[in-house]
């Protein structure tokens, strides 16, 4: 289809090194002619101020040492990344901003002013992070609402709003698209499938293995792995591979040591070391409190899609839209939150999987129609 090319620029407060997600992106616009800067905030200043990746320009703001978390110091240092990055699309003018994520949102209002579309991609629902940790906690529930009203404020002012998961039927679990309908918008879905390309099947060995791979954000996680396999008779536990940094990757890695299990653990790993990791891999762990963060809201983490794609199999959290969707597609099986017996029973099962040619896989109907609904924008 022919078209104007665009100028488009995304921003996203993580450094961008790299982010999956916004260089899917930024690469299919690339590839459909248009030019794309993406701008990242950069916070403890570790990567080249300039950067190009697969034609996209990446630009990273240094405004000093800056935090991750949940504290003033770390809203203060996304002010001065979004004043920044305000700044150079006023410099450059493109056609287009896509505004990654919640903390981006609030430009929007200033963009539309002058002139520049705008999108919305709400990866996650950014209000829910606030109470990892301590849910129920007044600062954290106040915290947790501000930035949700933060966000419903910003959403009128986007012309297009794209999310990560949305219901498979009428009245089945939700996902974030049914969130954002709450708030009165309608919201276009792009999950987060891996592209063609970006990986190879995995190459199975004679050992029984299961892995745990990704962020370690708190240890209820391990702790269950953990219940669960020392519950199997010692000749039938499987191998557990371990690996992925986060706030709690320290202690998860002590307990592990502690556990007496046959372990095989990692720590930070990249993108390009998926294929490895899952070589050998009989079933991956996807599962998740689902008090913590977006399961339960629908978020779909790309850690199943990841396992499928590469022919693995993966245990997934029952009674929300991940266990439907991968019980859906036969890539994975779904175990009840914190039932060590349950999750025994969804190592075996999911073990019996043979995952399905193209599973976890961008379907390229999603992937036109969301490069259809930017190009509309562009026109």
């Amino acid at each position: 289809m022919s078209h104007n090319m665009g100028k488009v620029a995304m921003l996203v407060t993580n450094a961008c090194a790299p982010d999956p997600r916004v260089l899917r992106q930024a690469r299919w616009l690339v590839e459909a002619g248009h030019e794309v800067t993406v701008h990242a905030f950069d916070r403890r200043q570790e990567h080249p101020p300039l950067d190009e990746v697969d034609g996209v320009t990446v630009v990273r703001h240094h405004l000093g040492q800056h935090t991750y978390g949940a504290s003033f110091a770390t809203l203060r240092g996304l002010r001065q990344f979004r004043q920044s990055a305000l700044r150079a699309c006023e410099e450059t003018t493109p056609d287009l901003v896509v505004c990654h994520d919640a903390d981006t949102l609030p430009l929007a209002r200033r963009l539309r002013k002058v002139g520049i579309a705008t999108v919305f991609d709400m990866h996650d629902l950014r209000h829910t992070w606030a109470k990892i940790g301590a849910p129920n906690r007044l600062d954290r529930r106040l915290a947790s609402r501000w930035l949700e009203q933060r966000t419903r404020q910003g959403l009128p002012h986007a012309d297009l709003v794209v999310t990560t998961s949305g219901a498979l039927s009428k009245g089945g679990h939700p996902g974030l698209q049914q969130q954002v309908e709450v708030w009165g918008r309608d919201a276009q879905v792009l999950e987060n499938r891996p592209n063609d390309g970006s990986f190879r099947s995995a190459t199975p060995d004679d050992i029984w293995r299961v892995a745990c791979l990704g962020r370690v954000r708190d240890l209820a996680t391990v702790d269950l792995v953990i219940q669960a396999i020392s519950s199997m008779p010692e000749d039938q536990r499987p191998v557990l591979r371990w690996a992925g940094d986060g706030v709690a990757a320290e202690a998860a890695r002590q307990r592990l040591a502690e556990s007496g299990l046959e372990v095989e653990v990692e720590g930070a790993f990249a993108h390009d070391d998926l294929d490895r990791l899952h070589d050998g891999v009989d079933v991956a762990i996807a599962l998740y409190d689902p008090r913590r963060g977006n399961i339960a809201d629908g978020a779909l983490p790309v850690r199943m899609f990841e396992a499928a794609v590469r022919g693995v199999p993966s245990v997934v959290n029952a009674d929300v839209l991940m266990g439907e969707l991968a019980s859906k597609e036969g890539f994975g099986a779904a175990c009840a939150w914190n039932d060590a017996e349950a999750l025994v029973a969804a190592l075996h099962n999911a073990r019996s999987l043979a995952v399905p040619d193209g599973a976890g896989r961008m379907p390229e109907a999603m992937r036109a129609g969301w490069l259809e609904a930017i190009e509309g924008l562009l026109a």
